[in-house]
């Protein structure tokens, strides 16, 4: 469902924990024929439906918004230049999704491999596209550490798209701006 261009939807874990609740309130309330077990119950466990929606919707929302202005400031990377220098950077990266996870709990994360190295790239909302092993992808979004002060850098994923080709390695050169790190190759 879509509601002002924002894809709403939940994750498989929410259906299954709601009826999870929704067979407890009702085994509760066969085994005692209190009816307030129904009357409290049920409408909770819907709530339990509702908030993540919510969520979804907010999120999804603040995506839409920050999506131009990511994409404006962005700079095209190689992954092997994201490291500590553009650390809550805006970046571009291209590459082959290797590997989708999280897709279960509605928080995607895919493994992208650009022939310089590999990152994951998370991301909050599902996507309106879908993204499988072997597609080419662009992502933007910013560099950032999987847990707040430690683990390994991840990019935040605030767009992703398909793309049909994928920009050449030898073009690494062309893409290093003034201010990242370079990395010389020894041959």
């Amino acid at each position: 469902m879509k509601i002002k261009g924002v894809k709403l939807s939940l994750a498989p874990m929410h259906y299954i924990v709601v009826i999870f609740f929704i067979a407890l309130f009702v085994w509760s309330f066969f085994a005692t024929g209190d009816g307030m077990f129904l009357y409290w119950g049920i409408p909770l466990s819907l709530c339990l439906l509702a908030i993540p929606l919510i969520n979804s919707y907010s999120v999804g929302r603040q995506y839409v918004k920050l999506l131009p202005e990511y994409e404006a400031e962005s700079k095209p990377c190689r992954i092997k230049q994201l490291g500590p220098v553009m650390e809550g950077k805006a970046v571009r990266v291209e590459g082959v999704v290797q590997a989708v996870k999280g897709k279960f709990i509605n928080r995607p994360g895919y493994k992208i491999f650009d022939g310089s190295g590999t990152i994951v790239a998370q991301r909050s909302t599902p996507l309106d596209i879908s993204i499988r092993v072997g597609d080419n992808i662009q992502v933007v979004g910013m560099v950032v550490r999987r847990f707040a002060f430690a683990g390994d850098y991840v990019v935040h994923a605030i767009g992703v798209k398909k793309v049909d080709t994928l920009t050449p390695l030898e073009m690494d050169e062309a893409l290093v701006s003034s201010d990242t790190v370079k990395i010389k190759k020894y041959n």
